[in-house]
Order: structure tokens, then C-alpha cells, then sequence
């Protein structure tokens, strides 16, 4: 009767034993709660992008979720456009447009970089972005056959953006556009709607 008796104490302190090591190993390889530093207002920024035109524009990225923001941009594109008698861009044949854009971005390796004690203030990160955009017509007329007249589209972009010195950034992004700039004659055109690969750097200052 004893000898039974402490084999179950045995048994017991086994199992209570085994439950430990498994809860300290569940524990090391579970990561913990994946909090991250809030953004609590909006972070308001002049940029300058490039070179699918030369974009200027104000924007402000306001916190939704930890890692989601939206982007509202208003600003001007000046572009090169291709003249009615030729193929090749003219450079002195530029124009000016107004444009209004909206963007979701989510962010996918604020965690990462956080954890690995880098730079994430101002969300510097790496992104997935789906925007609207949409332009004013030309504030000069041109003899181009084709630019940025009255453009509207879809943009769906990889990116990423990188503080310096807490007041200065840069970053990048590259994606397609569902883009109609033809719209003013689209019956007219060939074209219509069309998928375009877009890229480009941007550098800015934050306020």
C-alpha cells in the first residue's frame, strides 16, 4: 500500500514537472503580446516625389491601427509630355496639374524593427498601399497627345519610408496604376483603361 502510494506522489510530481517545462518552452517560443509605440496625431509632411512626373504636395498620415494609417495628399505634378507631331518626349513641352490622392497604407515589419531596436518613429517601415488619385486639368494648355489631363486611377504599390534626423525622410515605392489618361478623349482612344507600372524615390521634411 505504500509502495503504491508513492508512486502516484511520484507519478503526480512527474506530470507537474513536465507541465512546467512545457508552459517555460510554450513561453520562449510564443512571442509575447506584439505591442508597438502609438501614434496618437496625424504626422504632417512636405514632399517631393520622383521622376513619373514631378510630384509637390503636402500630406497628412493619420494613425487608424498600430500598423494601418490613410493619407490624404494635395498637391502639383509637373510633366513631360509626347507633342501630336512626334513619339519622343519634348522636354520644354511640360504641363502643370493640380492633384488630390488618397492612400491606405499597412504596415508590415514595424514589429520586426522594433524588436531589433531600429528606427520605426514617423512610421519608418515597409508598406502595402492602395490609393486613389485624381487630377485637375492642365493649368496651361500644350500641344501633347498624351499627359496627365484629367487623370484619374487606381494604384496599388510596395514601399517603404526611412526618418533622418527625426525631421527629414526618404523612401520609395513601386506598383501598378489602373489609369485612364486619356479621359477627356477617351471615346477617341485606342487606349482607355490600361495597367501602368509606376516607382519612384521620394524625400520630404516632417513638421
Amino acid at each position: 500500500m505504500c509502495f503504491k502510494t508513492n508512486q502516484v506522489k511520484k507519478s503526480i510530481l512527474f506530470l507537474c514537472l513536465s507541465l512546467i517545462s512545457i508552459n517555460n518552452l510554450n513561453s520562449q517560443i510564443i512571442p509575447k503580446k506584439r505591442e508597438l509605440p502609438q501614434h496618437h496625431s496625424p504626422i504632417i509632411r512636405a514632399n517631393l516625389f520622383a521622376p513619373i512626373g514631378f510630384h509637390l504636395f503636402g500630406s497628412a498620415e493619420i494613425p487608424i491601427l498600430p500598423k494601418l494609417t490613410i493619407m490624404p495628399q494635395v498637391g502639383l505634378v509637373s510633366a513631360f509630355g509626347f507633342t501630336k507631331e512626334s513619339i519622343d518626349p519634348a522636354l520644354s513641352n511640360s504641363s502643370t496639374v493640380g492633384f488630390f490622392g488618397v492612400e491606405l497604407r499597412r504596415y508590415v515589419n514595424l514589429y520586426h524593427r522594433y524588436k531589433k531596436k531600429k528606427n520605426i518613429n514617423n512610421y519608418s517601415g515597409n508598406y502595402f498601399a492602395l490609393k486613389y488619385f485624381a487630377s485637375t486639368p492642365p493649368f496651361a494648355k500644350s500641344n501633347q497627345s498624351t499627359n496627365f489631363e484629367s487623370t484619374r486611377s487606381i494604384q496599388i504599390h510596395y514601399g517603404f519610408q526611412r526618418e533622418i534626423n527625426k525631421r527629414f525622410f526618404w523612401g520609395g515605392n513601386i506598383g501598378f496604376a489602373v489609369d485612364d489618361v486619356f479621359l477627356e478623349n477617351s471615346q477617341n482612344s485606342r487606349y482607355g483603361l490600361f495597367p501602368l507600372l509606376q516607382f519612384g524615390v521620394s524625400v520630404g521634411y516632417t513638421f
